[in-house]
């Protein structure tokens, strides 16, 4: 009797023993990556979209003197639209002699800002029209989506040559990681219109 009652109490002590082990045990066992991700790690794929860079018009409008030289075609084809990063004023100040255009405010403070400037070309008629519409940088790639506005076949349009162009105002607080910076534009189909470089 004795002999039972000692085997019953060893039988009781090791399932204790185990059932307070347990949790002990499991610990290892699929739950890696759960600790990982909430110390702020991602799971892989996760990150890899890149940040939006918040835009402001500097100047948009639909006549200037970009490709004033240049005789666009009935079919609508002349200049081929340009993409342009400016880090200082003696760009800015090339950029204004090319398209004539002139700042409202008359000075953009370059240890703040860049600009990327879009323009469309000279075109035959009204209906054209061309604007940057994001920006997102992932590393030290930033992509500018640029989408471009052709009149529908057949439309009725003033037959007056316009060269439409769209400037923006980026902060070079906004771009992280900063450094030499590669901007490719395209685009709303995803073309690459142009690939320019620039020192943030």
């Amino acid at each position: 009797m004795r002999f039972m009652g000692i085997e019953k109490v060893v039988r009781i002590f090791i399932f204790l023993a185990l059932l307070l082990a347990t949790p002990y045990l499991l610990s290892g066992c699929g739950n890696e990556g759960k600790e990982a991700n909430e110390v702020g790690r991602a799971p892989e794929g996760e990150g890899q979209a890149g940040r939006s860079i918040p835009l402001q018009t500097l100047l948009q409008g639909a006549i200037c003197e970009y490709g004033r030289y240049e005789q666009a075609s009935p079919a609508g084809e002349g200049t081929k639209p340009s993409c342009l990063v400016i880090g200082d004023d003696q760009g800015l100040q090339r950029l204004l002699f090319l398209t004539g255009l002139e700042l409202p405010q008359g000075k953009v403070d370059f240890d703040q800002h860049i600009i990327l400037a879009a323009l469309q070309g000279t075109k035959p008629t009204s209906g054209y029209a061309i604007s940057i519409v994001g920006a997102v940088q992932t590393g030290t790639e930033v992509r500018v989506e640029v989408e471009i506005l052709e009149p529908e076949p057949g439309s009725v349009n003033a037959q007056v040559l316009t060269s439409p162009y769209h400037l923006v105002l980026a902060r070079r607080f906004d771009f992280r990681p900063r450094g030499k910076i590669d901007f490719t534009f395209v685009d709303s189909l995803g073309e690459r219109l142009e690939v320019c470089s620039l020192e943030i």
